[in-house]
């Protein structure tokens, strides 16, 4: 196992792509995190602010960790994932707690204080 995971490592994602939106891909770090890697158009920002009302920078940004390895993202209560509050302004933001052996992907998105979710962009599996 610990042969496959340096393997896995070494590999990496293709960034997930949206020409008019933003772009995010995951890649290892080390065997116990990953590192997301963004990036929002100037238009995108924009869209985004219209759509919330709010301004960009007052919107709780979220990455959101999902542990993709026995299934496939449904949204029906059963999926694991963990949210981590980030500065959306950074670029890239490190993930610590993965364990080894075990398919992530990441999403960025707006958390608003109800709990309430909003994805913009999902990550290729990794």
């Amino acid at each position: 196992m610990r042969k496959e995971l340096s393997v896995r490592m070494k590999s990496k994602p293709e960034p997930s792509l949206d020409v008019d939106g933003p772009s995010i891909q995951i890649s290892w770090k080390d065997s116990s995190s990953l590192l997301a890697e963004w990036e929002v158009t100037e238009q995108t920002k924009l869209s985004i602010e219209e759509r919330f009302h709010i301004p960009i920078v007052e919107l709780p940004f979220v990455l959101r960790l999902y542990d993709v390895t026995e299934r496939e993202i449904k949204q029906d209560g059963l999926d694991r994932y963990v949210d981590f509050h980030i500065n959306y302004q950074a670029p890239e933001w490190i993930l610590y707690g993965i364990e080894e052996g075990r398919s992530y992907c990441v999403e960025l998105g707006v958390r608003m204080i109800d709990g309430r979710y909003y994805s913009l962009i999902r990550s290729s599996r990794l």
